[in-house]
Formats: structure tokens, sequence, C-alpha cells
């Protein structure tokens, strides 16, 4: 373990340990301009939030972009689905365009189940580790869901793992809590710098929301927690938080008043594929028409991504 990722992601952070999940203020979620969204990232980052997790997928980088020019310090943490070398340069030359930035922070393989995933993407890994040696990276990992995908990260050597894991287990598909757990210490142990996600389950677990923050902030394997925040208030709580801080009573009852619920509009055509690309199996199809399962949604907004009739909304 080479512990790159400890020279791009310090584990000291202004305000400790709390990233900024921009998947809450991308199209996938939110109508936002990319001025209005990077004002929220903007505020965050005035208050000390220097992480921020994003994704090619998301399609928010022009947000980030505008951001990074009032506050150039911030680390972006980026991911690609990119499975080949081709797609892999493709992924790292849009991220520089689009953030200009000529050094990606952090790239990340997305959503990695499991060692048969990564050697289907090894070619992309490859060609991320050359790009790193060659100064247009600072670290390499993968984002997953699974148990599996954490011990892959491990096997092959990676310097980041950005994982799910709240105090219910929302969201896991293979496993228990305690198996994430053990895993994610196993790479805490092992170097990587290591990414909690989910910690409110998609929104689960707002209700709860105190105990599922101290939840996560009790595990010191966690070198950092991505947290999405799509208001003021919820940046302002959030940072009081993980201050030790109690937040404004104000923005306590502004906050919590913003958990998010899947739609599927009328216009669904019942073509499918929103419940193919669901990994949690949140949506079915039922006489025709996509059926959400709220239960097991985690609100990740991907299905809206895959929905060619764009009648899929988080709000």
């Amino acid at each position: 373990m080479t512990g790159a990722s400890l020279r791009v992601i310090s584990r000291d952070q202004p305000v400790p340990r709390l990233c900024y999940g921009t998947l809450a203020v991308s199209p996938l979620q939110r109508p936002l301009t990319p001025s209005l969204a990077a004002h929220l990232l903007n505020h965050a980052a005035a208050l000390g939030i220097t992480l921020l997790d994003t994704a090619e997928y998301y399609n928010n980088y022009p947000s980030i972009s505008i951001a990074l020019r009032a506050h150039p310090s911030l680390t972006i943490i980026t991911k690609s689905y990119a499975w080949d070398r081709p797609t892999a340069l493709a992924s790292v030359r849009k991220a520089q365009r689009l953030l200009r930035l000529p050094h990606i922070p952090v790239m990340l393989m997305h959503e990695q189940e499991s060692e048969l995933t990564v050697l289907g993407h090894l070619s992309a890994l490859q060609t991320y580790r050359e790009l790193q040696s060659s100064g247009e990276i600072g670290s390499v990992g993968l984002s997953t869901h699974r148990v599996a995908g954490v011990r892959a990260a491990i096997k092959h050597n990676m310097d980041v793992v950005c994982a799910i894991i709240n105090v219910d287990g929302l969201g896991l598909t293979d496993g228990a809590l305690p198996d994430m757990e053990r895993a994610l210490r196993d790479a805490h142990d092992a170097g990587l710098f290591v990414i909690g996600m989910k910690i409110l389950g998609g929104g689960h677990l707002i209700s709860r929301r105190d105990e599922s923050i101290r939840y996560a902030l009790s595990l010191d394997f966690l070198d950092c927690i991505a947290l999405g925040m799509s208001s003021i208030a919820e940046i302002n709580y959030n940072a009081s938080l993980f201050l030790g801080l109690r937040p404004d009573e104000r923005a306590a009852l502004e906050s919590a008043r913003a958990p998010r619920t899947l739609m599927i509009e009328e216009g669904c055509v019942g073509c499918g594929l929103c419940a193919e690309r669901c990994g949690q199996r949140a949506i079915i199809m039922e006489a025709g028409q996509a059926r959400a399962i709220p239960e097991r949604c985690v609100r990740c907004g991907y299905c809206a991504a895959a929905c060619p009739q764009v009648c899929i909304k988080i709000v």
C-alpha cells in the first residue's frame, strides 16, 4: 500500500470527516441551476467543508466548476462507470475539461460489486493508475454497496473505498451490517482512505438523523462521511453536528422537513429500464407500469437518469 490517498485527502478536515455528497444538488435529484447549486457548495466551503463527492453520472460538473473558482482548494472525489482504457481516458478528460482541473484529486470506479466486477473493469483501473503515476490523478479507488466490493478494493491495493453504511444496514446487498463494519475496518487498517455513504439510508433514517450521524461518527475506521445536503439549513445543521455543537433550532426544523420521495409520474410507458437499473430492486414492473417499493429505495436517483420519458422524480 503506497498511502497515496493520504497525500491527497487529509484525515484531519476543517469540519472533521464531513464530505459534501453532491448527488443532492445534481439534476438527478434537484432542478437547480449550476449557479444555485454552486451557491450551496460555496456556503459549505465557507464553513470548512472542503471535500466534494460527485460522479460523471451526476452531470453536475458545471456546478462544481463554479464553486472551484471561489474555493480552488476544494478536493474533488469523482466516479466513473468506465470499463476499459478508452472509456477511462474519456471520463478523466471530461472531468478535467468541465471541472477545469488538470489534476483530478480522486478517481473512483463507480458501483463495483465484487472481485469479478473489478476484473471486468481492470483495463480502466490500470489506466487510472497510469494517470496517477503521471500526476493527472491523485488517488484511485472504488465505490460500492457491497461487502465484496470493499474486499476487492483491499485485494487490489486501492487508495480509497467509498461504501454504504448506516445504523440499520439499509441498502446492503450482501451480508449484514457487522460484515460491512469488519470489511471497512480491514480496509482502514490496510491503509485505504475510507468514505462512508448513505448514512441516512437514502432518506429513510431522516427521523433518526441524530442517532444515525452519531453512529457514523462513532466508527473510527471511517475517515470521512459523505452526506447529501440540498439547503443552507441542512448544511448548517450537519456542520454543527460534526463539530460537536448544538445545531440552531430553526435549521434543525427546516432540515427535518427535507426527506425526499420517489415519484413515478403518469407518463411511464412501462419500458422497464428503471427497474433494470435499480440495484436495490426498489422498482418493479406491475401491469405494464413501474411501481416503487419505498422501503427498498435508497434515493440514489439512478432510476431517474435511466428513464427515457423523464417521468421519475426524487423530490
